[in-house]
């Protein structure tokens, strides 16, 4: 009761503050900057979601390709940045983790945080959230770098807090909507997926820990949140419809946080699958040894699609085209509603990825 009531107070609050600000702030009359203006960039999310915090690889990728000389700094997530420092290469020069639950049981190291980053004199801060909504922290903290530039999505009339504000589009994948942060300084900024390379070293270590991963196959992840659970039936169709295409390794895996689910799935499930608990980087690691990767948890497939696994998202409860990735190549997702239509779409699917599991592919 009293979180509700406080949430309620959060949200009237920022609403208020919203309100003022934008009543006062004058409208940025900067000219559009040129990519070759821009020598030092940071980019930030300030999310405690790991898959929100893996979708700004994309975008890190085209700044990267577009300015190979640049000074890229990344505000994210402490897991994130854990990966990115052991996975990304040369990508990011410098990292910056943003521990949000030990920051803010020390204001001053919060402070000290922020500080150092406005201490940087970035020549653009790019604030990146969800392009159909608005984060009033983010807008707060990239003024508060006090960049020459920054760059925000274009959300409603909450332009006026950003020198330049993106237009983008709920019409496309949420990765590639990133890439439109850039793609306002430098129209031929290209979406590109993957990026990440677990070290060979960590692989072993995993799979020494873990020898049902040794032998590669699929990885079907039975872990979701909210309306992205999928019934038992699905996987049980899964399984059944890759044993008629042959013996493959087969491997279910769910978190933690999904363990008081698995009771909803055949005994046989249970029994077969891993409960995980590891870091994200070792998570990477897991990953990355099997030929593909079918789950209906946007978080996990986020990961797949960056360490370049070939991908199978199914739907019962989710923006399609925002949150998955389908190329009709290497990545699929499906709108599940257990039709005919949907077996047949599906087993197509599943076709194309098995070709691809197949011992020398």
């Amino acid at each position: 009761m009293f979180k509700r009531f406080a949430k309620s107070l959060e949200k009237t609050f920022k609403r208020l503050l919203k309100g003022f600000l934008l009543a006062i702030l004058p409208q940025s009359a900067k000219e559009k900057p040129r990519p070759g203006d821009l020598r030092k960039i940071l980019v930030f999310r300030l999310d405690q979601r790991i898959g929100n915090g893996i979708l700004l690889l994309p975008l890190l990728r085209a700044i990267r390709a577009s300015r190979p000389a640049a000074e890229i700094h990344l505000l994210i997530h402490h897991p994130v940045a854990d990966l990115f420092r052991a996975a990304a290469g040369s990508l990011i020069d410098r990292l910056w983790p943003y521990n949000q639950p030990a920051l803010m049981k020390r204001p001053w190291q919060y402070l000290a945080l922020f500080w150092k980053l406005r201490g940087e004199r970035f020549d653009v801060v790019i604030t990146s959230h969800n392009p159909d909504n608005f984060s009033l922290s983010q807008a707060l903290a990239g003024r508060f770098f006090k960049p020459r530039w920054l760059v925000g999505f274009d959300w409603k009339e909450n332009a006026r807090f950003y020198d330049l504000a993106v237009v983008s589009s709920s019409a496309k994948p949420y990765a590639d909507a990133m890439v439109d942060l850039w793609r306002a300084l430098d129209p031929g900024a290209a979406f590109s997926a993957g990026g990440l390379q677990v070290p060979a070293e960590v692989i072993s270590r995993v799979t020494a820990k873990f020898p049902s991963a040794a032998g590669g196959g699929i990885l079907i992840w039975l872990g979701a949140t909210g309306n992205k659970v999928l019934p038992g039936d699905i996987f049980s169709y899964l399984y059944e419809q890759i044993r008629k295409h042959g013996d493959f390794p087969v491997q279910f895996a769910a978190g933690p946080a999904d363990v008081k689910r698995l009771s909803r799935y055949p005994q046989w499930i249970q029994e077969k699958t891993l409960v995980w608990k590891e870091p994200l980087v070792e998570t990477a690691a897991f990953f990355s040894c099997f030929q593909f990767f079918v789950s209906g948890d946007t978080g996990p497939m986020h990961l797949a699609a960056a360490l370049g696994i070939p991908t199978l998202t199914i739907f019962v409860d989710s923006n399609i085209r925002q949150y998955g990735y389908h190329d009709g190549e290497r990545h699929f997702s499906l709108l599940w509603k257990n039709t005919p239509e949907d077996r047949r779409i599906l087993n197509r699917f599943l076709e194309m990825l098995l070709k691809m599991a197949a011992p020398g592919h």
